[in-house]
């Protein structure tokens, strides 16, 4: 080889590919024993199978020779690469030995150590230099001599091609290494799936395969013969793909079927006992095997990968990729095997595709998780559903047991024919509730027998909305049927379809505040669709789907006892319709309303029998769904006006969205001297508080458009806990419920279902502290009255003194005047609630007569007051009113001045207005801060009619107060 002819820079390296002088079964010693030899041209690289003939009891062996000319004198060390080939071998440059692989005796053991490549570093001499590699070959079972490319070059370039290789080996191997000690801990911390085992195996099966191919790491370390590393070879590649086919068979058998990979497992185990058994005679002449799994398992991998992307499963890509990886590694490994490729393997492909694998692993394992996350999620909410259910169902069943309680304890004070009517109307409610529970399980197991026949659907919708037209009298809603009159009969069991209209409109009245429901129906085909339209609340699109599952509310955040139920009335509904082959679909948007609409076979040439009795034995079930309480209303307001006298009866305000519960707290409370209102919901309380005085408000939390906690915030922006009490019934019975009661307003609270004897003295209780507060106001006023400032009585007496002699006229009528207002301060009259506007003007007038005359003209006192005037005021309040206008406003100015008492009636209220002309005051600072009996008298005005004083002032120019009193109340209390 002339070394001009090469790129001989200060970094090179070449292969010494070409012709190379080959002495065949001669091991050289030295140059002067070539040339008593005629050698043989080899081109290397290739096997010297034909050049030698194998002789019995000997291993072959033979001699390479390359010269090298025209050496350049640069004074450095080379490098020469000899491949995993001949095992033993030595190497002599220039008659000098510079190295050798394995024991390179005349006759070497059998078998010698398995061949790897070894770098060797020597000196050339100028000029020209010889190369001698002389080896043995004891693997008769492979090609032997030279097979690879030698490589030549410079120390730096030699030596940096060695490292890369290695280097890059060990990195891979570092890897995996990190990846199996990740797989140990998993397991450690308690992760005993098959696939982490199988990875941790497919891990440390791939690191085998990385350190006993290419570079063959291993015996750098572990020298072992070359049956040993053979076998190992096999076996590891083989075990790697046992474990990767069983990773991925159980991360795939839940998606797609995998029988093809369970029949390469069995070929893969069957195999891997072979190479552990057979002799390495058999093992190489059955190498066959061994390529032919390589070469069918990537068919067999993308085959399954193309089912898993059928199956349409995630992480089919990264599985393609992983596919890809380890077609190029068998790949490789078998050209490398076969074919004098001069290239090193680096096992990119083996770690990209154990990423791969890993990616896909994690990927599975975080959408398990998530789903496992979604289940639990679901498992939640079907546990919150069951519990809702339960609680639901508890509060339905014993609600109305200890209604017919309660109801029993009051027939102990009283028997009326009402109440026994009341307690059967219960014993409908609990017993069709029960019905719905069984008719569920029976429908569910198709276990009810029909009682199929024609029937008139237009006689069924009459008598169903004449049922309900009581439910709905006072209500803006109108029940509207909108039936052809030639509608034909259809084929369905009557009570069944009479269930069916009960539960829809029935529903639809529940969350129907005002407008209509109208019954459409038309014919298609051989149905008739009969629709129930509605101007409700409407229902969620999310909820649509879902709505006539067993045990959904329509609107779970409505929790009010009005809307409150079962859950199981439309999921009855569907699985009636549907026994008869017919189907029912909704049709809903928020706040404008719902269609219900389903279908029914038409009774084609069939006659309708009659019905009537048995619509009327039916209907007499759903009778208590009526929810009719005014004729309880009326009786009571009998009773109370019988057995007690207006002036002592307090005035009770029972806020409840369930009319049942209305009855029994309105026959409860009717054993007792109460006059009882009611209100559905808390916009219709909040009315009626600003209408009427009340001296306690019974409200459930549970209401329709505001909570009771929302009712109770704004009874409290109007008047304090002692003004108007506030007694909660809750069926909520968890402690943040009841602290959410007392932080909002509420006095008391008493759980559901109710105990008579414990509502009944609660409310005693609220009430005493309702009137023992106006109690309190009234004594207060009138001991306020009676505790006559000491200069105003002896001012008093002094003017009459002075008179005395000078005009006794006026004397006689300043004693007269004095007289009265005593007498009058004294009355008990003043503790009462309310009195006649007379006797508070008459107060009044004895007041301005003293003041007049001990002042003259100083103080002008102007009248308009309607004559017969009917109106009751709380005592002692235009009295106070009208002093301190004299004290405060009058009197400090010099001149005097006038005062004016005034009273206006409009269509809605009366106002009395107290106006002086006096110095007036700063209106934006504190005032009646000194003022006691100002207090007093608004707050006794708010508490009887809910109005406040209203006072206009300017400085200079006097002040106007006015007292308003709305008519509802002017004449309520005598």
């Amino acid at each position: 080889m002339d070394f001009e002819q090469i790129e001989n820079s200060k970094s090179f390296k070449t292969f010494l590919d070409g012709e190379w002088e080959f002495f065949p079964n001669i091991i050289l010693i030295s140059r002067e024993n070539k040339n008593s030899t005629n050698p043989i041209y080899a081109n290397l690289p290739e096997a010297w199978d034909m050049h030698i003939k194998r002789k019995p009891a000997s291993v072959p062996h033979g001699s390479y020779y390359l010269k090298i000319i025209n050496v350049p004198d640069f004074n450095r060390l080379y490098g020469l690469t000899i491949p995993a080939s001949l095992s033993p071998y030595s190497l002599k440059v220039n008659n000098e030995h510079v190295g050798e692989y394995g024991n390179n005796s005349t006759v070497p053991r059998k078998p010698s150590i398995d061949a790897r490549p070894v770098t060797y570093y020597f000196e050339l001499q100028p000029g020209d230099n010889e190369i001698i590699i002389s080896g043995f070959h004891t693997n008769e079972h492979i090609a032997g001599g030279l097979t690879k490319s030698l490589i030549f070059g410079d120390l730096h370039s030699m030596e940096s091609l060695k490292w890369f290789s290695a280097i890059t080996q060990i990195i891979v191997c570092v890897i995996f290494l990190f990846y199996l000690i990740y797989t140990i801990v998993l397991f450690i911390v308690g992760i005993r799936e098959k696939s982490l085992l199988y990875f941790a195996l497919l891990i440390f099966s791939t690191f085998i395969t990385v350190i006993v191919s290419s570079n063959k790491l291993l015996l750098w370390y572990i020298p072992i013969d070359w049956v040993l590393s053979t076998k190992l070879f096999f076996f590891s590649y083989i075990l790697t793909m046992l474990w990767f086919i069983l990773f991925l068979n159980e991360l795939t058998k839940a998606y797609i079927n995998t029988k093809l990979l369970n029949i390469l497992i069995a070929f893969c185990c069957a195999y891997l006992f072979f190479i552990v058994a057979a002799p390495i005679d058999y093992v190489y002449s059955t190498q066959i095997v061994f390529y032919i799994l390589f070469f069918i398992s990537p068919i067999i991998l993308a085959i399954v990968i193309y089912r898993f992307a059928v199956a349409k499963q995630k992480g089919a890509v990264i599985l393609l990729l992983m596919a890809t990886a380890i077609s190029n590694n068998s790949l490789f490994i078998m050209i490398n095997r076969s074919l004098t490729t001069p290239y090193s393997h680096y096992p990119f492909d083996l770690l990209i595709a154990i990423i791969a694998l890993s990616g896909f692993w994690f990927m599975r394992y975080f959408h398990i998780s998530v789903q496992s996350k979604q289940l639990s999620i679901k498992l939640q909410q079907e546990m919150y559903r069951k519990d809702e259910f339960l609680s639901n169902t508890s509060y339905e069943l014993r609600t109305p047991l200890q209604h017919m309680l309660s109801i029993a304890q009051s027939l102990l004070v009283k028997k009326e024919q009402h109440d026994l009517r009341l307690l059967v109307t219960i014993g409908h409610h609990m017993s069709f509730m029960l019905d719905g529970l069984l008719d569920l399980i029976h429908l569910k197991e198709r276990t009810i027998n029909l009682q199929i026949k024609p029937i008139n659907v237009q006689h069924i919708v009459e008598s169903v909305c004449d049922m309900f037209q009581l439910t709905i009298k006072g209500k803006p809603i109108k029940l509207i049927i909108d039936l052809p009159t030639d509608l034909p009969p259809v084929l369905v069991d009557e009570n069944r379809l009479i269930q069916v209209f009960i539960n829809l409109i029935h529903n639809a009245i529940k969350f129907t505040d005002k407008g209509s429901i109208t019954v459409h129906a038309k014919i298609k085909n051989s149905l008739l669709y009969i629709s129930i339209t509605d101007t409700g609340i409407g229902i969620e699109k999310s909820k649509q789907a879902i709505i006539f599952e067993p045990y959904e509310q329509v609107d779970d955040h409505i929790k009010s006892p009005r809307h409150m139920g079962l859950g199981l009335g439309l999921s009855i509904c569907k699985e009636i319709i549907e026994m008869h082959d017919g189907s029912i679909t909704v049709d809903s948007a928020i706040g404008k309303g719902t269609t219900f609409t389903f279908s029914l076979p038409i009774a084609k040439g069939l006659t309708v029998g009659s019905t009537e009795v048995t619509t009327s034995s039916t209907l007499s079930k759903y009778i208590f769904l009526q929810d009719n309480f005014s004729i309880t209303e009326q009786e009571l307001a009998i009773t109370v006006a019988k057995n007690t006298a207006p002036t002592s009866s307090a005035h009770i305000l029972i806020v409840d969205a369930d009319p049942l519960s209305l009855q029994v707290l309105l026959k409860v409370l009717s054993t007792e001297c109460y006059k009882v209102d009611t209100a559905l919901n808390g916009t219709e309380a909040l009315e009626k508080i600003c209408k009427y005085s009340y001296d306690l408000v019974i409200s459930d939390i549970m209401l329709p458009h505001i909570s009771g906690y929302e009712l109770a915030k704004q009874i409290r922006e109007q008047y304090s806990i002692s003004e108007l009490p506030i007694l909660f019934l809750t069926a909520r019975q968890q402690s943040e419920d009841i602290r959410l009661a007392f932080l909002n307003g509420a006095n008391d609270y008493v759980k559901k279902p109710l105990e008579y004897v414990e509502l009944k003295s609660r409310v005693d209780a609220l009430i005493q502290v309702k009137q023992s507060s106006e109690e309190r106001l009234r004594f207060e006023a009138a001991w306020l009255q009676a505790q006559i400032q000491p200069h105003f009585f002896f001012n008093t007496l002094n003017a009459i003194i002075s008179l005395h002699g000078v005009d006794d006229e006026k004397m006689k009528d300043l004693l007269l005047a004095f007289s009265n207002y005593l007498q009058m301060s004294f009355d008990f009259q003043n503790v009462d609630l309310v009195v006649p506007i007379d006797y508070e003007l008459k107060l009044v007038r004895s007041y301005l007569d003293i003041e007049q005359i001990r002042f003259g003209d100083k103080i002008q006192i102007v009248m308009d007051v309607p004559e017969d005037l009917i109106l009751n005021i709380p005592p002692l309040s235009i009295q106070t009113l009208v002093e301190n206008a004299i004290r405060h406003g009058i009197l400090p100015q010099r001149g005097g001045g006038t005062i004016t008492i005034r009273i206006t009636e409009s269509k809605m209220e009366y106002k009395v207005l107290i106006i002086d002309n006096g110095v007036g005051f700063d209106t934006t600072r504190l005032r009646r801060q000194t003022s006691v009996g100002l207090i007093n008298t608004e707050q006794r005005l708010k508490q009887i009619f809910g109005t406040e004083l209203d006072i206009e002032s300017r400085v200079g120019e006097g002040t106007t107060v006015i007292l308003t009193i709305p008519k509802s109340h002017a004449q309520k209390r005598n």
